[in-house]
């Protein structure tokens, strides 16, 4: 499987005879697939978490649900923090905040908010 921005499916051999998929069913073989990461392989779900973010930006609330429900809830708040901060506007990053705000735990939120602000800076200092 591979997730990227505006696929017709995550399967590639059914993009390649013309199948596809909606947003809903991409977003469900993505966090199946982060479970399956977390169970198997989980050195490698935080990267996977920067993809699902990369790939469904309007619904990292969904992926944050997912990840908490999967254990990879710090992966989730260090890789969400990163990819927040490189949003352009304090609006958008603003709105990522509370769009996955709801599932983390105040633990949680205070060190995305840590993290994020020290990556934002990091970026922005150049």
């Amino acid at each position: 499987m591979r997730f990227t921005p505006g696929m017709m499916c995550c399967n590639p051999y059914r993009e390649q005879v013309g199948l596809s998929c909606d947003y809903g069913w991409q977003l469900l073989c993505g966090t199946n697939e982060l479970a399956r990461l977390a169970e198997h392989a989980p050195e490698n779900a935080p990267q996977f978490i920067t993809v699902l973010l990369q790939t469904f930006p309007a619904s990292a609330d969904f992926i944050a649900n997912h990840a908490v429900r999967v254990g990879q809830a710090d992966s989730f708040v260090v890789r969400a923090a990163l990819y927040c901060a490189a949003l352009q506007t304090k609006t958008e990053r603003h709105a990522f905040r509370t769009q996955i705000g709801g599932y983390l735990n105040a633990e949680k939120l205070a060190q995305f908010d840590r993290l994020m602000s020290a990556e934002w800076s990091r970026l922005r200092s150049k």
